[in-house]
């Protein structure tokens, strides 16, 4: 965003974890947007109701601690870049494209590093273009494809949007 002179911004979204096994997800929830696996049909209904909606209510909790009064702005007609550390099932991704597409952008180009074929597939019909270093069949762990990946507080994205808002304001002035 600094290089390009772009306005960064956050989109929050959350897996919902599998009841039985931690390791696996059944889906995604972004603000306004939900994706559930079809083939999880044996997953109680009442459990995805109260995933969904815990975790609507940390995203917006994370929304309100990254903005606080400050209105997002909008998306409609405007090229948007959407960019993720991998996409392995494309639940999160298709999350968060839904949630973009509802505000009618121009063009959505997603950039990531590593996409597998199947994510590729899934997220296609929601995005314009997408640009990456590596397609790879199977993605097991992200620990496979970085050396380092530490967690990024909420302190520190509160941090990286405030400098970009105000770098974009400096340029603007």
């Amino acid at each position: 965003a600094r290089q390009l002179n772009l306005r960064l911004e956050a989109i929050p979204c959350k897996k919902i974890k599998h009841p039985a096994d931690n390791n696996r997800t059944i889906g995604a929830v972004s603000r306004e947007s939900v994706v559930i696996h079809e083939e999880d049909h044996n997953i109680p209904q009442d459990y995805i109701y109260h995933q969904i909606q815990l975790l609507r209510h940390v995203i917006h909790g994370q929304i309100s601690k990254f903005y606080g009064a400050l209105e997002q702005p909008g998306l409609k007609n405007k090229t948007v870049i959407l960019v993720d550390d991998l996409i392995r099932t494309g639940d999160t991704m298709l999350a968060c494209l839904r949630t973009i597409r509802k505000q009618q952008p121009g063009k959505i180009i997603v950039v990531v590093p590593a996409v597998t074929p199947e994510a590729t597939r899934a997220i296609a019909p929601e995005m314009d273009e997408i640009v990456y270093l590596t397609i790879e069949p199977t993605i097991q762990a992200i620990g496979n494809l970085y050396a380092d990946f530490p967690n990024v507080p909420d302190e520190e994205v509160i941090s990286m949007l405030q400098q970009s808002r105000g770098a974009l304001n400096e340029i603007t002035r």
